[in-house]
């Protein structure tokens, strides 16, 4: 069974996976370490992008949103 993306997601981030590169209004970027790659998430005018090859909610997009907690949705 596949671990839930916002299981996933804490485990990155309780286990320090989750890289904050600049985090100002209105925008957001972060580098996470997923299973052997980083990938850089991003928040700003088009909403949350992450790099991975996820088509869904993945749990880099997940973990950074843990942190980043802004008004909107990812």
């Amino acid at each position: 069974m596949r671990e839930p993306a916002a299981v996933k997601a804490g485990r990155y981030l309780l286990d320090g996976r989750v890289v904050v590169e600049l985090a100002q209004p209105g925008y957001f970027r972060a580098h996470v370490r997923g299973g052997g790659q980083i990938y850089v998430v991003t928040f700003g005018r088009g909403g949350w992008h992450c790099t991975c090859p996820a088509r869904a909610l993945c749990a880099h997009l997940a973990a950074a949103h843990l942190i980043a907690a802004p008004a909107g949705r990812p």
